[in-house]
């Protein structure tokens, strides 16, 4: 990676992880697969759920983070054992849930979730803690970057496409904010960056 390469995605990181933060999500920036397990097995509570992607994605970090001790599954293999999607939804509430970002956006700190089958995204939705893995490359400056791919991904026919910024949050008539009611209490992006940067 060149001198003006990092200093471009030196730009592009620290507004992502500002925005990010000011939205609620915790964000660590690591740059090895293990330093990534080490940061999530720290701060997990309960079993640990993956996708099938971040498995073929960050092979050494699920080794690392079942290395760590922690009772992990892949979700589509939990898929693969539920009767129903109301069944599958219960067999992946709680814990930790980890999924591939497909992108990040450095304007709003949000990140970009696309999956093609049910048990990934109801992972994103139903874990108490969503990890989301986002390689530092695919960061994008703008909203309007992140509507083109967005599109991209719809051509590609990712049937569960999200832009998900900061953990869930409702407030009800009177304004009281409330966290997690409608999806995971905390979302915490682990950032990877490519060595060199």
């Amino acid at each position: 990676m060149t001198n003006s390469e990092q200093t471009a995605q030196r730009d592009i990181l620290e507004p992502f992880e500002s925005y990010a933060r000011a939205a609620g999500a915790q964000v660590s920036i690591v740059t090895t697969e293990a330093g990534a397990a080490a940061v999530i097995a720290s701060g997990a509570e309960g079993r640990i759920i993956y996708t099938a992607a971040v498995r073929e994605r960050f092979p050494e970090l699920c080794q690392a983070v079942e290395a760590a001790g922690s009772e992990t599954a892949i979700a589509e293999g939990i898929a693969e054992t539920a009767s129903d999607p109301s069944t599958l939804a219960a067999k992946l509430s709680g814990g930790v849930g980890i999924v591939l970002a497909q992108a990040g956006v450095a304007e709003t700190g949000s990140v970009v979730l696309a999956d093609d089958a049910l048990a990934p995204r109801l992972l994103s939705m139903l874990a108490d803690v969503c990890v989301a893995l986002l390689p530092s490359s695919a960061i994008v400056s703008s909203l309007d970057e992140a509507g083109a791919l967005l599109a991209e991904l719809d051509k590609r026919g990712h049937r569960y496409v999200s832009l998900v910024t900061g953990p869930s949050r409702t407030a009800d008539i009177e304004r009281v904010l409330t966290i997690g009611v409608q999806g995971p209490k905390a979302l915490h992006i682990v950032v990877l960056v490519e060595e060199g940067a």
